[in-house]
């Protein structure tokens, strides 16, 4: 299996996948259509630009995506930009998907001159996170165990 990541932008016809992807995992519960996240990821659309989303391809098919966006975390306005919203499609997890997609979002990153790229998670996850470059740079962020991470851009 290969995997394929490109920026939304180039790929700009799997944005329908990612935005169902987005409003099912995460949005629903706000808004009411997913013309909202869409309209949203038609903001990514420069590439090497934050925001901006991945996409994995396997196939030429869509089987994940993450956004890097200014802000994903409300109790920390001061950090930015943030990975949000990292989906793999559950028969596609375990394979190096969601890594493929972290390790081209901070590509990336170092293309648009950011320093550092933040993430948000629970505890569980930061094996993970670790395993692709993120050190945990804050404990108990907000109303919940939150642990926030940092992946620097050299």
């Amino acid at each position: 299996m290969t995997c394929q990541v490109q920026q939304l932008s180039e790929c700009l016809q799997h944005l329908e996948a990612v935005g169902n992807w987005i409003f099912s995992q995460w949005w629903s519960r706000r808004y009411d259509s997913a013309e909202v996240v869409l309209a949203w990821l038609r903001t990514h659309a420069r590439k090497d630009k934050v925001p901006y989303t991945v996409v994995a391809l396997v196939g030429g098919i869509p089987v994940g995506s993450c956004s890097v966006i200014q802000n994903d975390c409300v109790h920390r306005p001061q950090y930015s930009p943030w990975v949000a919203a990292v989906f793999v499609k559950p028969e596609m997890r375990h394979r190096g998907i969601a890594s493929a997609m972290l390790q081209e979002a901070a590509a990336i990153a170092g293309r648009a001159d950011v320093k550092g790229l933040y993430i948000d998670c629970l505890p569980q996850p930061r094996r993970f996170t670790k395993k692709n470059g993120w050190k945990v740079y804050e404990r108990e962020v907000g109303d919940k165990e939150s642990v926030v991470m940092l992946r620097p851009i050299k």
